[in-house]
């Protein structure tokens, strides 16, 4: 089931859950019951249980059978999946979209990816802040994938944004890496620019690669 095909109660439960989610309000190594949310919310148990599968689905959490649900500690599995899963999808689509510059889509999409890479430079100038960064540096990568215009692709895509920005805050709060981030998209922008697939595929898996390691070593020490 998917966010857009949810009824009215399921939809407002999973937003309520989700916006606390992202907020902070809920905390890792707590379990929420399901019974205490449908009482916060205001409706009964059902769409609440239909809610938490879905976001169990996007990795926001995990259930406890008989229990509740607790958030989602990010683990290798989920670093090695998303990384996978990302230079498939967007060294695909960072080849192809090199191959279209001169179109009125390309066009388009170079305008869209320059102004993404202003906004991260003035993110950095203003606070050097990571979840903000990480917020455009995930709509950054949105934007490659939507211009595929495949819809696969973007399906299976959405469902690892949490994962990917989660992983994106932690790791560009490492020293650099948020300079190394806004030169490896602008290596990515200048591929498609120039009409250069092999380059912008190799810059899109260089730089999905780049933190791996950070992201690996934050999943050893037992960060969320």
């Amino acid at each position: 089931m998917r966010p857009r095909e949810l009824k009215v109660l399921q939809q407002e439960a999973y937003q309520y859950i989700k916006d606390r989610i992202l907020s902070g309000s809920l905390t890792f190594n707590e379990i929420y019951s399901e019974s205490q949310i449908a009482r916060e919310v205001g409706i009964s148990r059902t769409p609440v249980r239909d809610a938490v599968h879905l976001l169990y689905q996007e990795g926001y959490l995990d259930i406890l059978p008989n229990k509740g649900f607790t958030l989602h500690k990010m683990t290798e599995q989920d670093v090695m999946e998303t990384y996978e899963v990302r230079c498939a999808i967007e060294g695909y689509c960072c080849r192809k979209l090199a191959g279209q510059k001169q179109t009125g889509a390309g066009k388009k999409l170079a305008a869209k990816l320059e102004a993404s890479c202003r906004r991260q430079e003035e993110i950095f100038s203003a606070s050097r802040d990571p979840e903000t960064f990480s917020q455009e540096d995930q709509h950054f990568h949105w934007l490659l994938v939507e211009a595929s215009e495949n819809d696969a692709f973007q399906e299976f895509f959405r469902q690892y944004m949490y994962k990917l920005q989660r992983l994106a805050a932690l790791s560009l709060q490492k020293p650099r890496r948020m300079e190394e981030t806004l030169a490896e998209h602008r290596r990515i922008l200048q591929a498609i620019l120039e009409g250069d697939p092999a380059e912008a595929y190799q810059a899109a898996l260089d730089h999905i690669q780049a933190p791996l390691n950070i992201n690996l070593e934050n999943v050893y020490a037992g960060l969320p």
